[in-house]
């Protein structure tokens, strides 16, 4: 498999990050209980939520189907875990993602022109990495809730009788 059947084409991407950016304002906004999802749940319970949403937010029913589908395939990786709900839920820019990820960084051996050597990531580095963790992570989210949203029972709707 080549690195380009790892990535999603532009429909897929703006397709997952639609459903993601707003799960991220559901999930921020408080409305996530608990019980429901508890990897999203320790981590939003240090979050003080906005007291009026901004942002474009999904439905609940599709907020606890995407919860779920995140805790499921992102369980595998707490640290890609951690960058996907502060991109999503947070808003945290991929910079600001990098700058905290390079301050906490702690020495590690690293190919260079001098050869393998320890010494801590650069900035340019963990830039670089958190861009592939978030693009590795929209990928393999992408398949698990396209699955997750076509096999959903449709709700039956209400009919008013007049």
């Amino acid at each position: 498999m080549n690195v380009a059947q790892l990535r999603l084409n532009n429909e897929q991407y703006h397709w997952v990050n639609h459903w993601l950016e707003r799960w991220g304002a559901w999930v921020y906004s408080g409305r996530l209980e608990k019980p429901q999802s508890s990897i999203i749940a320790h981590y939003m319970a240090k979050v003080n939520p906005q007291e009026s949403p901004t942002r474009l937010m999904c439905n609940d029913d599709d907020g606890l189907l995407i919860s779920r589908v995140v805790d499921t395939v992102m369980r595998v990786d707490i640290k890609a875990f951690k960058i996907v709900l502060s991109y999503y839920v947070q808003c945290t820019s991929r910079r600001a993602i990098a700058n905290y990820y390079h301050h906490c960084a702690s020495p590690r051996k690293m190919n260079g022109r001098g050869g393998d050597r320890v010494k801590k990531p650069s900035f340019g580095t963990c830039r670089n990495e958190i861009d592939a963790i978030l693009e590795a992570a929209v990928w393999l989210l992408y398949q698990p809730l396209q699955k997750a949203f076509d096999s959903r029972k449709p709700v039956a709707k209400i009919h008013k009788t007049a």
